[in-house]
């Protein structure tokens, strides 16, 4: 249905953000332990429209495999959250490369569906680990354009056979 879900977008903003903070996984997994050391959280918040939905018309020929798209443009908002020691320079550093060309060379090379548009300031978020120990946390949100479309199965033909028949009136 999506053709380009938000696990995909976890998963290009991940590629791009490891180099920089650390490993990268997904927020709000059941059951799956805070990693140690140096690593990154990514949340996504929200998806804002930002375009009129357009009809994309995905006719394959063939009826078992056409389909009705229905296609648009929006902001996704993924917060970061940067862990371990030097997550302060590191929040710096993705703030600012987000920001720059480089990521968005990076993040197009990787997805064409997917632009980084704004980054906002990161800021410090301290936490006490399950050991009571103070763990030092940045966060800030990363904001990317995404172009999604919808697809529903569609009925299509391109020759029609008509017949006329006299009736009596």
């Amino acid at each position: 249905m999506n053709d380009f879900t938000i696990d995909n977008i976890i998963d290009v903003l991940a590629d791009f953000v490891e180099p920089i903070c650390g490993k990268a996984q997904q927020a709000q997994a059941n059951r799956v332990p805070m990693p140690k050391g140096q690593f990154c959280i990514l949340t996504p918040l929200r998806f804002t429209r930002l375009s009129t939905t357009r009809d994309v018309s995905q006719d394959t020929g063939d009826p078992s495999t056409s389909a009705m798209g229905y296609t648009e443009v929006r902001q996704a908002d993924i917060q970061v959250d940067i862990y371990g020691q030097g997550a302060g320079d590191r929040a710096v550093a993705l703030e600012t490369t987000f920001a720059s060309s480089y990521a968005y060379d990076k993040i197009k090379a990787i997805e064409q569906r997917l632009a980084p548009l704004y980054s906002s300031p990161a800021i410090q978020a301290p936490m006490i680990d399950a050991e009571s120990q103070w763990q030092e946390r940045y966060m800030l949100t990363l904001s990317l354009q995404a172009h999604i479309t919808v697809s529903f199965p569609q009925d299509y033909f391109d020759k029609a056979e008509i017949t006329s028949q006299q009736v009596d009136i």
